[in-house]
């Protein structure tokens, strides 16, 4: 059975970057596609970066116990199939996914040999630049996320891991998590 990592943190905090620039150093791992209830945005496709699927499709899943974690973010239900995780450990060494931190609070407690890692901003103040500069949020969007972000940077020793994701040190932070998984 392939190792389990799941990496978390709040919106904004550069989550896909640390996973993306680990890849492009060499850390070979496959991904689960999340499941959401939340729009597309431009440049999205079906399962690049997630299976999208109305609340009712979605619902009928859950209710279906197809669902091994889920949760509502934002006003959106997303969440990670039994069938596609239980697939990719089977065939993998490694299996990479990324899931809000309500969602790997649920994978942890439903998979306890998961391997939690949080990736935590520089600060506040740059997370709320971060989440302006990618204008793809409402003002009271941004706002909601910063209320839930300061929550979890409290929470910061419910994780396996935390690699800070500081502003120019990307690739630091990606050598962070090709270790951990390398352990």
């Amino acid at each position: 059975m392939g190792k389990l990592v799941v990496v978390t943190g709040p919106s904004g905090a550069g989550k896909d970057s640390v996973i993306e620039q680990a890849h492009s150093l060499g850390l070979d791992f496959t991904s689960i596609t999340t499941t959401s209830t939340r729009p597309m945005r431009p440049g999205e496709a079906e399962g690049k970066p997630y299976f999208f699927l109305t609340r009712e499709e979605f619902e009928e899943k859950i209710d279906n116990g197809e669902m091994i974690e889920w949760a509502e973010v934002y006003d959106n239900l997303y969440g990670s199939s039994k069938t596609e995780v239980e697939r990719k450990r089977k065939n993998n060494d490694v299996v990479l996914i990324k899931v809000d931190p309500q969602g790997a609070r649920t994978f942890k407690e439903m998979i306890p040999d998961a391997i939690t890692v949080f990736i935590k901003p520089p600060s506040l103040e740059y997370l709320e630049m971060r989440l302006h500069k990618r204008a793809s949020d409402a003002e009271d969007v941004i706002q909601k996320r910063m209320e839930i972000a300061k929550y979890e940077l409290e929470k910061l020793d419910s994780w396996d891991y935390v690699i800070l994701n500081d502003e120019g040190k990307l690739e630091e932070a990606a050598q962070e998590l090709i270790a951990i998984i390398s352990t």
